[in-house]
């Protein structure tokens, strides 16, 4: 048999080194990615299921709210933060707009992050239909406002949904988005129906 000595001074180990260097790289990224969401999870209360996020312009001096409907009922807005008797949601902070959120009083030196946010946390969610609408407490603007409505599921980390709104006058209100949660607390749909959840009188 003949041998091919020159073989050898063809072959290269180059190709392979190069695999396994785009194998490392991406592993990197990987585990880049798992420690970003890790770091989420931690910033996040650790009593909660999912956030329902509503963001605008921190200069604005608009001011919105969130209105969440659970799947059981229970109602959580600015005049009430908690949902009544057996809700598993509550609303953790009401933005109010610059003037009110986002400025220091007279004669007061610091710095101040100009950031409009609202979030509703679920602590729980039972088997049926989840409803988010935002409405325009106070339009002060002239300009239409943008907001940002998020809808995240906590552990593992992962963005559901995300919706903008264009909201121009007092009264306004609309449905950001709705989703179906079934008896494991998992979401199975998501729609847009439009609906109303403020109460006039209250307004």
């Amino acid at each position: 048999m003949t041998v091919n000595k020159g073989y050898k001074k063809f072959f290269s180990f180059r190709p392979f080194i190069d695999v396994l260097f785009c194998c490392l790289l991406m592993l990197v990224a990987i585990l880049f990615l798992l420690k970003a969401d890790e770091e989420k999870v931690k910033m996040r209360p650790p009593n909660t299921l999912y956030e329902v996020i509503l963001t605008w312009d921190g200069n604005s001096e608009d001011d919105l709210d969130l209105y969440v409907q659970a799947s059981t009922g229970h109602i959580v807005s600015f005049n009430n933060r908690e949902g009544g008797e057996g809700s598993l949601i509550s609303l953790n902070h009401d933005a109010l707009g610059k003037s009110r959120n986002n400025s220091l009083e007279t004669d007061t030196e610091g710095k101040v992050v100009g950031f409009n946010e609202e979030i509703v946390g679920f602590r729980g969610a039972a088997e049926g239909e989840n409803i988010v609408n935002v409405h325009v407490y106070s339009k002060k603007d002239e300009d239409p406002v943008e907001a940002t409505i998020t809808l995240i599921k906590v552990k593992p980390y992962k963005q559901v949904i995300l919706k903008k709104k264009i909201f121009s006058a007092t009264g306004d209100e609309k449905t950001a988005f709705r989703f179906r949660t079934d008896k494991n607390g998992e979401i199975t749909e998501i729609n847009e129906l439009p609906t109303i959840l403020t109460n006039p009188l209250e307004e």
